[in-house]
C-alpha cells in the first residue's frame, strides 16, 4: 500500500485554494490557513477514503436520568487533551454534530476530544420559559455538563483547563448559561446564531472573564439580530431576548474590552450566497477576548465552506441564507483553542 503524503503550501495572503492529487501526494496550494485548513484536509482525506471514526456512544446517570453523549477522541499520547463540547440546536439530535458539521474533521486535525451531549427531548434548559419552537426543558443541564466534564477528565485525560463549549441556537444559549452559572467550569464559549435572553443577561454574574466568540446573522428570522420578536413556530409567547449587539457588549464589558469594536471586512469568497462577514473585536481587553462574526444578510445557519445548499426547500427558506466565506468550526477553534 503506497504511502500518502499531504503537503500544505501556505502564504500570508488570503485567496482561495484547491487540493490536487498527484500520484500518492496530495498537494494543497493553500494561501489561507486561518479558517479553511481543516476543511481542505478533510476533503483531501475523504477523496482517499479516509474519514474520521464513528463516535463512541456513552451514558451517564445525572439527576436521576440516564443521559447520552457521543465522544470522538484522538489516540491517547499520555498528555491531557483539550475538549470541545458541541451542543446541538433545539429540536435537533446530538448526531447532527457528526453528520452535519465540520467539527469531526477539525477535531481530527487538531487532536482534541470532541463531545456531543444529548439534550432531553432534543432540547437544552437554557433558562427560558418559552421558546420559538414552543419546546422547553426543566432538566438540570448545568449539573449534567458539570458531571460530564468530571467524567471526561477522569476517563479520557481531558485537560481541565481547556474545556470549551460551543453550540448553535438553543445550544448556543446553553453555552451562555454555562458561562453565567459555571464560568469556572469552562475555558471559553462560542455561541452561534444565539443571544442572551433578557432575564439571563440581567441576572448573569460570571465568576471570571472568559473568551467569547459569537457568530450571528443580521437576517436571522428565528434569533433576530436586533432582539425583536422572532418568527413563531408555536402559538406560545416568547421570552424577551437581548439583541446580538447587546449580548456582545455584555461580554465585552465583563472582559474589560473597549467599545466600539474594531471592524474588519472579511473576503467575500462566495458572492453568490448574498452575504458577507464583518469581524468585530473588542479593543484593549483587560482580561479575555471577545469577537463577533457578524454575517451581513445571514440567516439562522452557521457559515460553512463545504456544506452549501444544504436543506433546500421550506426549511431552508424558514432558516434564511447560509454564508460560505468561513467554516464556523475551524474559525471557532482558531479563536478558542489556538495557543496564545
Amino acid at each position: 500500500m503506497s504511502r500518502i503524503r499531504l503537503v500544505l503550501h501556505t502564504a500570508i495572503d488570503r485567496a482561495w485554494l484547491k487540493p490536487v492529487r498527484n500520484g500518492d501526494v496530495i498537494v494543497v496550494n493553500m494561501r489561507s490557513c486561518w479558517s479553511v485548513c481543516a476543511v481542505i484536509v478533510a476533503a483531501a482525506l475523504s477523496s482517499l477514503g479516509i474519514a474520521h471514526a464513528a463516535p463512541e456512544r456513552r451514558t451517564l446517570l445525572s439527576g436521576g436520568i440516564v443521559r447520552e453523549y457521543f465522544v470522538q477522541a484522538p489516540p491517547a499520547n499520555g498528555a491531557p487533551r483539550a475538549v470541545v463540547l458541541a451542543l446541538h440546536g433545539g429540536t435537533r439530535p446530538a448526531s447532527d454534530i457528526f453528520q452535519r458539521s465540520a467539527w469531526p474533521a477539525v477535531a481530527m486535525r487538531h487532536g482534541f476530544i470532541l463531545v456531543a451531549p444529548q439534550g432531553v427531548n432534543n432540547q437544552w434548559n437554557d433558562g427560558r420559559k418559552q421558546t420559538v419552537s414552543g419546546m422547553v426543558s426543566d432538566a438540570d443541564d448545568v449539573g449534567f455538563i458539570a458531571q460530564l466534564v468530571a467524567e471526561l477528565v477522569a476517563r479520557d485525560r481531558a485537560d481541565r483547563a481547556r474545556i470549551f463549549v460551543t453550540g448553535a441556537s438553543n445550544g448556543g444559549m446553553m453555552s451562555l448559561r454555562l458561562a453565567c452559572d459555571r464560568a469556572g467550569l469552562v475555558a471559553g464559549i462560542a455561541p452561534t446564531i444565539a443571544a442572551m435572553p433578557v432575564a439571563m443577561r440581567e441576572a448573569c454574574k460570571p465568576t471570571r472573564p472568559l473568551p467569547v466568540i459569537m457568530i450571528a446573522g443580521t437576517a436571522d428570522p428565528l434569533m433576530t439580530y436586533d432582539g425583536s420578536a422572532a418568527r413563531r413556530l408555536s402559538q406560545r409567547p416568547q421570552d424577551p431576548m437581548s439583541s446580538i449587539p447587546e449580548t456582545f457588549a455584555f461580554w465585552a464589558q465583563i472582559n474589560g474590552c473597549g467599545l466600539p469594536a474594531r471592524e474588519e471586512t472579511l473576503p467575500d469568497l462566495d458572492p453568490s450566497d448574498g452575504s458577507t462577514i464583518t469581524l468585530m473585536t473588542g479593543v484593549n481587553c483587560k482580561s479575555a477576548r471577545v469577537s463577533l462574526y457578524r454575517v451581513n444578510g445571514g440567516g439562522h445557519r452557521e457559515p460553512s465552506l463545504l456544506r452549501k445548499n444544504e436543506g433546500r426547500g421550506p426549511i431552508a427558506r424558514m432558516l434564511g441564507p447560509q454564508n460560505h466565506d468561513i467554516e464556523a468550526a475551524e474559525t471557532i477553534w482558531a479563536f478558542l483553542g489556538a495557543p496564545r
